[in-house]
């Protein structure tokens, strides 16, 4: 199928529609293959183009896949029964925090980097390092990620978000005393997942926990990963994988990861593309809130007194 030039103006290519969405252009094939959406045109070249409604219904799904929901159960709902539903699911949002989604958004759209750093660090200050990654981080992100896609906000001040807060848990986690307690947390991402705020937090909760965690950025192949943990005598390797990022995939690398480390060495893994999953890996613990880290920490201390 091909469109005529002021038709194919109103579209975007593959490219494009991952960058606008946070859906990876594999992720898009795949849903087109399995479910049917979406349903892109094509251009002179034959290449993939996406019309816009198709692309502000994709912000959507994305949002929706991130608290849990899975793509199949989803993917069929037209964008109003989608937004009605993601609604529903901020409404515990506003009865934590009612004023921050008017408060941060207007830092936001302020552009000014300097108010959105001291509008974070006044809620670290207030909630203490803990607090502000599992309560404040978890509804801030949702009205950040909701207010992109209603058009509120642009994608460079999402990103302007992002920064300013892993500035500040950086900052936070170098002023903590050093940790030396097991078990000894190797963290990471899997090639081709860039997002690192995920393992960035669970450092910091691991930190409070007097665990020492050692992060090593995204995109660690499995053969590094096996390695740093025989070198390093890790007891854990801890993993972030976010809605970007295919499930299939996910399971796929865990399912080797498990294979090639020894039955000794822990696999926690979490994040939205794992919640999106139907798929059990055997052997690996799937974290479902970060609520939940400092239990699974005491239950491995208790298991190697």
């Amino acid at each position: 199928m091909t469109e005529d030039s002021d038709d194919t103006a109103l579209m975007l290519p593959i490219q494009a529609v991952e960058r606008e969405t946070g859906v990876s252009k594999e992720l898009l094939r795949m849903w087109e293959r399995r479910y049917g959406f979406p349903q892109p045109a094509r251009d002179t070249q034959g290449d993939r183009i996406y019309p816009m409604d198709q692309v502000n219904r994709l912000r959507l799904l994305r949002r929706l896949i991130e608290q849990g929901f899975r793509p199949g159960k989803i993917i069929s709902l037209a964008s109003n029964e989608l937004d009605a539903l993601l609604k529903a699911q901020g409404q515990d949002v506003q009865q934590s925090f009612p004023e921050l989604e008017k408060e941060l958004l207007s830092a936001l759209q302020s552009q000014d980097p300097g108010r959105v750093r001291a509008y974070l660090s006044h809620q670290l200050v207030s909630l203490g390092l803990q607090r502000f990654i599992i309560d404040f981080l978890a509804h801030a992100t949702t009205v950040v990620g909701d207010g992109w896609m209603r058009g509120d906000l642009q994608v460079h001040e999402e990103h302007l978000f992002t920064e300013q807060v892993q500035g500040l848990v950086r900052n936070a986690i170098s002023n903590l005393s050093p940790s030396t307690q097991p078990p000894r947390v190797l963290l990471t991402t899997p090639p081709d997942e860039l997002h690192t705020l995920g393992i960035l937090m669970v450092e910091a909760l691991l930190r409070l926990d007097n665990v020492d965690a050692v992060s090593y950025g995204a995109q660690m192949p499995l053969r590094d990963v096996v390695q740093a943990v025989s070198r390093h005598r890790m007891h854990v390797v801890a993993l972030s994988i976010s809605a970007s990022f295919p499930a299939t995939r996910a399971v796929e690398y865990l399912e080797e990861l498990r294979f090639r480390l020894p039955a000794s060495v822990d696999i926690w893994a979490g994040g939205a593309a794992l919640r999106s999953s139907r798929r059990q890996v055997d052997g690996v613990r799937l974290m479902t809130d970060l609520g939940s880290l400092g239990t699974t920490v005491l239950q491995w201390r208790r298991q190697h007194r």
